[in-house]
């Protein structure tokens, strides 16, 4: 394996984690209702093609074992909407946002946070659109890992409030229930 951005013929082995059918379904709901009519989509990490599958019609794919590399790829885009590859997550991020208006990732939480050059990248690109943090942690979705899971939406040009909503949402309504309940 290389290092650097370009030129990976071999993904670790610890990148290729397909993404469960009814998590995908679920990804796909929570952004779906923001699609429009002739946007083009591109899936940079096919797989085995369930993010892909779900989306319309004008779409596009990539996949470094099938020879596509999606850091060979220039063509602007409405959506990218997939799990990436986490070892180079960063270059990831930052090649997506050049390509296209929103971008929609499934990710370990702390993919997001643990770095501020990440933070700073989403923040100058627009903004956090959307967080959902899916209740239960990876591991019950047949991920290798125990981290809690998340659906990240940025946005180009987007300066609003983000909407958050799972467990964080969740979370929120059982504190003011407790709250209400002890008035």
């Amino acid at each position: 394996m290389s290092s650097g951005k370009a030129g990976r013929n071999t993904p670790p082995e610890n990148d290729k984690v397909m993404t469960p059918a009814g998590l995908a379904q679920q990804c796909i709901d929570i952004v779906s209702p923001h699609f429009q009519h002739r946007q083009k989509f591109l899936e940079p990490c096919r797989g085995t093609g369930v993010f892909y599958n779900l989306l319309p019609n004008n779409k596009e794919w990539c996949e470094i074992d099938e020879g596509r590399d999606f850091f060979e790829y220039k063509e602007r885009v409405d959506w990218i909407i997939t799990n990436p590859p986490f070892s180079v997550y960063e270059e990831f991020l930052a090649h997506s946002i050049e390509l296209a208006d929103n971008v929609v990732f499934l990710v370990p939480l702390s993919k997001i946070w643990s770095s501020l050059r990440r933070v700073k990248m989403i923040d100058d690109y627009g903004g956090i659109r959307h967080l959902h943090i899916f209740v239960n942690g990876a591991r019950k979705f047949g991920f290798p890992f125990g981290f809690p899971m998340c659906l990240l939406w940025v946005k180009r040009d987007y300066k609003k409030a983000p909407v958050f909503s799972g467990a964080l949402k969740q979370g929120k309504r059982k504190k003011e229930c407790r709250q209400h309940h002890h008035l």
